[in-house]
């Protein structure tokens, strides 16, 4: 085996365990979850496993090599990590090198001692291990084996050295512009959310601001001569406050979607929410076709989640089709899954608008907050289902929620 195929070897075996490491830690930043860093301590001692049974074609090479992972483990602050693997290393040392565990001993808590003055001076902390760490070799060597005596062995001692400090540098470098990308993409998914923040308040602001200006026009032209006149413009204030209050409500209730699930009869919530939605559709002249079982039919979900979705979804039926139109409600189960559709032969939508239908703020409707649909839609999946529109412009939508089902037996 080459100089170069030996290195490269020895960064895989040490790197392999902690770039798995790495990956776990960036998932982890990156979605905010917690993590646990036992998952480090265990890269880094295995890394150590995996030097220390590799063998080498020089027998002395694992002995240099093992102190890469300790040298990790000093730079990642893991401080019991670090006194597992010391102790590790220097019986494994005094067993090499027979009456040298003075110096061994010395030679590991000089290290400790550096990295109490220096740990936040990290390159300078490598630098500083790896020239002890060279110092102590070429005494061992010279003291127990006598190369320094014949330049041969000189020569062979040089080149061990020489890979392991190329290894070192290079685990080093690999772990540090992995930290770095790590942070990138925190930084990333940060700036991405405070976009994300900042345009939902110029869309709310924006929202809030027309109804506000409206208000303000009128009350600018408001004659307390003229009651008749000023009769009337209150009443479109008020439908302009009453606006603004449901679409903060439907702000809020966006950043409180908690799903409480009990056992619920889906049919029995279904049949209400239709009841409910009779008069409206008797006045509007809206013929509902809604097929709905007798038979209870169980699931765990929260009921007035999902009542709140269905209010959601037939009355933009009703507001899409205005008058003498059709809403049809159909209920399937299946072994796995309930649907429930809802479909309509309203005003429908075009492609552009199919696509944006879930956008907070996106609305067809003119007086529509575009917060209902993005709502229901985070409903649903709270509930480990789906939401699906299927339109065309001028025909009508149809909604499908599909909503996980397992027979429930008391």
């Amino acid at each position: 085996m080459n100089l170069f195929e030996n290195i490269l070897l020895n960064v895989i075996l040490i790197l392999f365990p902690l770039l798995i490491c790495i990956l776990y830690e960036a998932y982890n930043k990156i979605y905010d979850f917690k993590k646990s860093d036992l998952c480090l301590d265990f890269a880094i001692i295995s890394a150590f496993y995996l030097v220390m049974t590799f063998k080498s074609s020089d027998y002395t090479f694992p002995y240099l090599l093992m102190n890469v992972p300790l040298i990790i483990a000093y730079l990642k602050n893991r401080k019991k990590c670090i006194l597992i693997l010391s102790v590790v290393c220097m019986i494994i040392l005094s067993k090499v090198y027979e009456s040298m565990l003075i110096y061994i001993i010395l030679e590991y808590v000089l290290y400790f001692v550096i990295y109490i003055v220096f740990k936040n001076y990290k390159m300078l902390l490598l630098n500083l291990f790896l020239i002890l760490k060279i110092i102590f070799y070429f005494i061992c060597e010279a003291i127990t084996k006598s190369y320094l005596e014949d330049i041969k062995y000189l020569g062979n001692a040089i080149m061990i050295i020489i890979p392991f400090i190329l290894v070192t540098y290079i685990v080093y470098f690999m772990l540090r512009k992995s930290a770095e990308i790590i942070r990138f993409q925190k930084d990333l998914k940060n700036l991405e959310e405070e976009k994300e923040l900042r345009l939902s308040l110029f869309k709310i602001t924006h929202e809030i601001k027309n109804p506000i200006t409206v208000c303000k026009g009128y009350l600018d032209m408001f004659n307390y001569e003229n009651p008749k006149k000023s009769k009337k413009y209150v009443e479109i204030m008020k439908n302009e406050i009453k606006r603004v209050l449901v679409l903060l409500e439907d702000f809020l209730s966006i950043n409180k979607i908690k799903i409480e699930k009990d056992i619920i009869d889906i049919n029995l919530l279904l049949e209400e929410v239709t009841n409910n939605f009779i008069p409206l559709l008797k006045d509007k002249n809206i013929d509902g076709v809604f097929n709905i079982s007798k038979d209870e039919l169980f699931i765990e979900a929260d009921y007035n989640r999902l009542n709140q979705v269905l209010i959601n979804l037939i009355k933009n039926s009703i507001e899409s089709i205005g008058s003498n139109g059709l809403i049809k409600i159909n209920l399937n189960k299946t072994k796995n899954s309930l649907e429930i559709k809802i479909e309509d032969n309203g005003i429908g939508m075009d492609k552009d608008e199919l696509k944006r239908i879930s956008e907070p703020f996106f609305t067809t409707k003119e007086n529509g907050t575009g917060l209902g649909v993005f709502l229901s839609k985070q409903i649903v999946e709270a509930h480990n289902g789906t939401i699906k529109y299927t339109s065309k412009k001028y025909v009508g939508t149809k909604t499908t929620i599909k909503l996980p089902y397992k027979e429930i037996k008391f």
